[in-house]
């Protein structure tokens, strides 16, 4: 589950839909009947409400899908750097992506310890940039 106050328009999550599991991004929030609008890769929009949305756990395969790319090899403590534009993440073990630093140009970096969902990053992104890290356009490719 995820909790309403942490969903952002544009957010990447799973949706359990009758059972089965769908990705799609929020749309929009109705802070009066506790719903979520989230519209699925396949085009088809609906409502739900926060127990029924869950997060993406972020991964070397979601960073390739949201456009970053690896700076050259491993560092020398193992670490892997991940770009895009001006904004990198620094993923201390990657094979568990439980470490990281979020860096935006000269922006103090945020040190994150434990697991990091892709909303979550979004919302790094979004507050870093003031840019969304992804829209619906950025989907449909």
């Amino acid at each position: 589950m995820i909790p309403m106050n942490e969903l952002k328009s544009g957010d990447l999550v799973r949706a359990d839909y009758e059972g089965q599991f769908v990705s799609g991004s929020v749309l929009e929030k109705n802070l009066e009947t506790r719903e979520v609008l989230v519209v699925t890769n396949d085009d088809q929009e609906c409502w739900y409400k926060p127990e029924d949305l869950f997060p993406i756990v972020l991964d070397k395969a979601m960073l390739e899908s949201l456009q970053f790319v690896q700076d050259g090899g491993p560092d020398p403590d193992g670490s892997i750097t991940w770009i895009r534009g001006p904004f990198s993440v620094r993923v201390y073990d990657p094979a568990t992506f439980q470490e990281m630093t979020l860096m935006y140009r000269s922006e103090q970096p945020r040190k994150l310890h434990g697991g990091l969902a892709v909303h979550e990053l979004q919302n790094h992104y979004l507050g870093m940039t003031n840019v969304h890290l992804v829209d619906r356009a950025d989907l449909e490719h």
